[in-house]
């Protein structure tokens, strides 16, 4: 076969080996087998109520990915992947492959979704549909413990964290807020969380263990319909942009410039496609994403969030963290 032929061949085969493991991940599999050490086809179907056949399948498909080993009869997680695949684990990325799981059945209908510009209806897995808000929530949160210490390094080098009072827009488990409270030099800094009762109880329970816990302001609400707190002097718009078109997003960033005092400044944290719509890849796909899973959702170039930025007031809007992924930040100031 021509080297074509084979790359093509290899750009779409990789759906078999994600489906596997998101279907494991769904059904906690790995989590059970870690609980008991070892587990067998049948001891796993009997206790996760499953069917046998099909357990069995799985577990083959995942023991030749070498994410399990089978010995004696009983199949035990690879070491290596005993953190992130374990639920329970504070390392586990489970419910970041759960939400991918969730994801993927609307990206299995993308053609349907070009051809329609419609999304198709969203539909639930083996969880209901809180379970897997709640694996959203707790799947930002993966990535998050990653990006937000790094961005706030950044930040704070480039002389833009040094807020009083922050205005944590849809702030979830507050894993941003913890990491911006940890690099301001201000040891009075507090933030205020904004978002839905049950992604703040995430945030309390890591609030418990964290000594920037007494630093949190919490106010439940949704921010498209109640009114954002007021008198802070920093508002973080962390990966929501995406999700609403240019009406929705130019409506948040006048209620953030109402909330902020005067001279202060806001950031905006997405993936941003560049001018030509060619790249880059991350948000090439992203743009994707948001195509199968939201109707109105979309990815911006820098040129339109600055322009939407500088309509409600804003001024000096830049892109200060260049970056090709979820990773880019745009700020501007209240004058």
């Amino acid at each position: 076969m021509t080297d074509a032929r084979e790359k093509l061949f290899a750009l779409t085969g990789g759906w078999q080996t994600a489906c596997a493991v998101l279907a494991a991940s769904e059904l906690d599999l790995f989590t059970e087998i870690v609980k008991r050490g070892s587990a067998t086809a049948d001891e796993l179907a009997r206790e996760l109520e499953l069917d046998l056949q099909g357990t069995t399948y799985l577990l083959a498909a995942l023991s030749s990915l070498n994410l399990i080993e089978k010995t004696g009869g009983a199949f035990r997680v690879v070491d290596e992947y005993v953190p992130y695949l374990d639920s329970r684990s504070p390392e586990t990325i489970t419910p970041m492959l759960r939400h991918q799981a969730n994801c993927l059945r609307n990206w299995a209908q993308l053609a349907w979704t070009v051809k329609s510009g419609v999304p198709i209806p969203s539909t639930c897995g083996v969880n209901d549909a809180f379970v897997e808000f709640q694996d959203f929530i707790l799947a930002m949160d993966v990535i998050a413990k990653q990006i937000a210490p790094v961005m706030a390094q950044k930040l704070q080098d480039a002389g833009l964290l040094n807020f009083k009072r922050m205005l944590d827009l849809g702030g979830a488990s507050g894993t941003y807020s913890f990491a911006f409270l940890e690099k301001n030099p201000n040891p009075d800094a507090k933030s205020v969380l904004f978002d839905r009762p049950a992604a703040l109880e995430e945030a309390k329970i890591k609030a418990a263990n964290s000594p920037f816990g007494d630093r949190l302001e919490y106010c439940p609400g949704d921010f498209y319909v109640d009114p954002y707190p007021t008198d802070v002097d920093f508002v973080w718009i962390s990966a929501i942009i995406h999700q609403q078109g240019d009406d929705e997003t130019e409506k948040m960033f006048r209620r953030s410039f109402e909330a902020l005092r005067p001279g202060g400044r806001v950031g905006v944290r997405d993936v941003y496609i560049n001018d030509n719509f060619t790249g880059p890849k991350p948000a090439a796909f992203f743009g994707l994403n948001m195509l199968v899973r939201r109707k109105d959702g979309k990815v911006y170039n820098a040129k339109e969030t600055i322009a939407l930025l500088t309509k409600v007031g804003f001024q000096n809007a830049r892109l200060a963290l260049p970056a090709d992924d979820m990773s880019a930040v745009i700020v501007a100031e209240k004058p």
